[in-house]
């Protein structure tokens, strides 16, 4: 079976019978996409981006050229929109979550929850993250992490009554940042949900 079978829900969402050419073409689209973007990450794994050229993303990716920049401006182009994507994922991911928090009584649990979230989407991007964070850093690629992660702690602690609150998530986000960059480094050998409650812990215990 077809790898782009589309049923006749999916066409009817869509209004008409003919959308099914529509749709077809998109969902070619997106798997020609995710793998210039995959081939292209495993790329990053071994050569430093300076070194990455379009022949050689093409080349992993059995693509031509031609179909590369129909997707992409260049290689900037492509790694700008990787990390957009997933600051934008995770930010999303976490954000609601952060905010729910201060309209919650039980702030325990959702807490929890969030970092369960934010360790479980590190996971299942670990490659992705690993590479740019350590094995061949993107500019300024931590530094966007450090502070889409202060933003959500800032929504957190904003209706909190905390004296010196930035001081306190400034030195609980400098911990947990050491965690995931640790974690990763090591290949993420344990399950995000116990690293998730690592951080919990000492997050509580920071704050008693």
């Amino acid at each position: 079976m077809s790898t782009y079978f589309l049923n006749f829900r999916d066409l009817m969402i869509h209004g008409k019978i003919y959308d099914y050419v529509t749709l077809l073409k998109r969902a070619v689209m997106r798997e020609k996409q995710t793998l210039i973007e995959e081939k292209f990450i495993a790329l990053l794994e071994v050569h430093r981006f300076r070194k990455i050229t379009i022949k050689m993303i093409c080349e992993e990716a059995q693509i031509n050229r031609s179909t590369f920049y129909s997707y992409f401006q260049d290689k900037y182009d492509l790694l700008d929109r990787l990390i957009d994507h997933h600051l934008s994922e995770l930010d999303q991911l976490v954000s609601e979550i952060a905010a729910g928090i201060n309209r919650q009584s039980d702030r325990r649990e959702l807490s929890s929850i969030y970092l369960q979230n934010l360790f479980q989407y590190l996971y299942e991007h670990k490659i992705f993250f690993k590479t740019l964070m350590i094995v061949h850093p993107a500019q300024n690629f931590n530094q966007k992490l450090i502070q889409l992660l202060r933003n959500n702690y800032m929504k957190v602690v904003e209706n909190v009554k905390m004296q010196n609150a930035e001081y306190f998530v400034n030195y609980t986000l400098g911990g947990q940042f050491g965690i995931i960059f640790f974690w990763l480094q090591n290949d993420c050998q344990e399950p995000p949900d116990v690293i998730a409650d690592i951080v919990y812990r000492n997050i509580i215990k920071t704050n008693r």
